[in-house]
């Protein structure tokens, strides 16, 4: 549980308690502080509330992707080698010829970008 949620709480309880006794007194301001300190505790719960959501929901994200992974493993086992092989592969034709390379990395972005932006 979120430390917002705990403060947020209990400064709504203590708003609640210090309007009443301002209702009990007919002190007007007291009861005006009262109901805003309530308020303001409940935006801070909230505002824990929504902090625990968000952390489960990444939580649950990461969880997703291990399986998804694991998933892709199991039936794809031999996609790890051959991306590795592929990379091994592109990496010393890099070292062999680095202006070919930057050449064809130069040529790939050209296309992307005229498949991004299209033909004007």
């Amino acid at each position: 549980m979120d430390e917002n949620r705990i403060t947020g709480a209990a400064k709504e309880f203590g708003g609640k308690v210090q309007g009443a006794v301002g209702d009990v007194t007919g002190d007007r301001e007291t009861q005006a502080k009262g109901t805003a300190n309530e308020a303001k505790g409940n935006v801070e719960n909230l505002y824990g509330q929504a902090k625990d959501a968000v952390r489960d929901a990444a939580d649950q994200a990461g969880d997703l992707a291990q399986n998804a992974l694991k998933q892709g493993r199991d039936a794809f086992p031999d996609a790890e080698r051959a991306y590795r092989q592929g990379a091994d592969t592109v990496t010393s034709y890099a070292k062999e010829s680095p202006l070919m390379m930057a050449a064809m990395a130069g040529a790939l972005g050209y296309l992307l970008a005229m498949v991004v932006h299209g033909r004007r």
